[in-house]
């Protein structure tokens, strides 16, 4: 039987074990802090444990709210978890999208197994149901990060994924992540995992520290980490170590492909239980 603290403890342990990763280019891992000067892994520790009982909450507002098409009172909920988390990490921005976009994931999964249809595929289209529509978001939030890339850019971010169904969790993430099992250790599973998001999301944090520029030099650089196989390679190894002190240079942080990697963790403890 799935309940909201089991869901609650899985989320958890999905946040912990993307922070804890190493090397991660330009992110907070259990060994440094990439390019952020603000925050650093306990800051992340904090905050993980601040916005655990969220997720134990919006499963269980999933299971009330079956019928509903709409993730209106999810907002609510969330909004008061943004201030716990800042409250633990005094004002620094760790898990804002995370609490949108697994917040999103949660939600559903509380509906699905409401409705006895729990499954990795059913989540993700109960996600594209209840977010369809909330890229028109944009046109009125235009004075914001993602609405300030949306009128330079022409991207919709967080939003467009979120209409997505945050599939590219299932269709990349799930799908590297058990390849790499096979053969890695889980840390450079996931590490792998991370470069194959590196490699095609059109990254917002990327965009916002460094431009289009930026985002090009980090799927280039994701693509050719693969090309040297890796973690699973000496060769890979020592070029992924070396593209955090690359990103550092640059001011570079992958945030978004570290919220992909969260969400895959999370799907992957979910089809454990």
């Amino acid at each position: 039987m799935i309940n909201g603290e089991i869901i609650s403890r899985i989320a958890f342990k999905a946040l912990i074990m993307e922070v804890s990763a190493y090397p991660k280019p330009g992110l907070v891992d259990i060994v440094n802090s990439g390019s952020h000067t603000d925050m650093n892994y306990f800051t992340f520790v904090n905050s993980s444990v601040a916005i655990s009982d969220y997720f134990r909450d919006a499963f269980n507002l999933g299971l009330k709210n079956y019928m509903k098409d709409d993730f209106d009172e999810l907002r609510e909920l969330g909004k008061a978890c943004e201030k716990k988390m800042y409250a633990a990490t005094n004002g620094v921005n760790t898990h804002k999208g995370i609490i949108f976009s697994l917040g999103l994931l949660v939600y559903a999964t509380g509906i699905e197994y409401r409705k006895n249809n729990l499954s990795t595929d059913s989540v993700i289209d109960r996600v594209k149901l209840l977010a369809k529509g909330v890229t028109k978001e944009l046109d009125k939030n235009l004075d914001t990060a993602g609405g300030r890339q949306y009128t330079k850019y022409g991207l919709k971010g967080v939003r467009e994924e979120a209409e997505e169904g945050f599939e590219k969790a299932r269709d990349i993430g799930l799908y590297s992540l058990k390849k790499y099992l096979k053969t890695s250790s889980i840390n450079d599973a996931v590490v792998n995992t991370l470069m194959h998001f590196m490699e095609v999301l059109e990254d917002s944090n990327l965009i916002k520290r460094g431009g289009l520029l930026g985002l090009i030099y980090a799927k280039e650089s994701a693509k050719i980490s693969i090309e040297l196989g890796l973690m699973n390679t000496d060769k890979g190894r020592r070029y992924i170590h070396s593209l955090n002190r690359e990103f550092v240079k640059r001011n570079l942080s992958p945030g978004g492909s570290a919220d992909y990697l969260i969400l895959t963790l999370y799907l992957y403890f979910l089809e454990e239980l």
